[in-house]
């Protein structure tokens, strides 16, 4: 609750920001990067040590099935946001997926669907709101979790209060450990990134072109420059091979 809280008050926080930031799409590019010096210090001390742990202790394969677990746990927003843009098709075809991973794959863990025709799809809240107009969101870095826009902030709170199961879970301990677990898995597969951006002149910008490229492409599909990219998509790292994501 404190952390939506915070997520909704940040408009205003924002707007008592003095320095703006010289492009359009990232208004609050001083505030940003001091966010995203605090994020590179959070993840050097305490997620890439576990990440990496995880990678070199658990068996790829193991790694891959958990990865489809949490990508099917959270099936049920990419359900909802394929029926609010009238996706029709892709819903069903996004529903029988789910219902063939949970029962044949298991929970989620094993990915039959991919080899039935039903291949994985991404899709949130914030894709429907910028395919409702709200496309050119300013760019906000959040802290611990890293880039966003400010349309993606509140559509990703939305989606995981609503549209998920993560608020049904009760047991704090539980749910807690599901979300560490799944910061863990997600930060590991990004580690083969890291010199991609340890050779960057500017780390921050990079970062925030690289998301919004990608995030670009998630919305529109228009393809981009293949030129080495932070982010992995979720077909090739839960199927044929992700915050959701969460």
């Amino acid at each position: 609750m404190c952390q939506k809280t915070l997520y909704l008050l940040l408009p205003l926080v924002l707007t008592g920001c003095a320095h703006k930031g010289t492009l359009p799409e990232d208004p609050w590019e001083p505030y940003n990067r001091r966010v995203h010096t605090f994020n590179m210090a959070f993840d050097t001390t305490f997620l890439k040590p576990p990440a990496r742990l995880y990678k070199a202790v658990v068996p790829q394969p193991v790694r891959r099935g958990v990865n489809n677990f949490y990508t099917n746990f959270s099936m049920s927003s990419t359900v909802v946001n394929d029926l609010l843009q009238a996706q029709w098709t892709m819903a069903i075809k996004d529903t029988w997926r789910f219902i063939a991973n949970t029962t044949i794959g298991i929970g989620g863990i094993f990915d039959p669907a991919s080899h039935m025709g039903l291949p994985p799809h991404v899709n949130d809240l914030g894709i429907t709101l910028a395919k409702w107009g709200d496309m050119n969101s300013p760019y906000l870095v959040l802290p611990f979790l890293g880039p966003s826009t400010l349309r993606d902030t509140f559509a990703q709170t939305f989606d995981y209060s609503l549209f998920t199961p993560y608020p049904w879970i009760r047991s704090n301990p539980v749910l807690y450990s599901m979300l560490g677990v799944r910061y863990v898995d997600l930060r590991a597969q990004l580690l083969d990134t890291d010199r991609l951006l340890a050779e960057a002149l500017d780390s921050y910008t990079f970062v925030r072109d690289a998301w919004l490229q990608h995030r670009r492409y998630q919305i529109t599909g228009e393809e981009q420059a293949n030129e080495g990219s932070l982010y992995i998509e979720e077909e090739q790292e839960s199927g044929a091979s992700p915050l959701g994501g969460v």
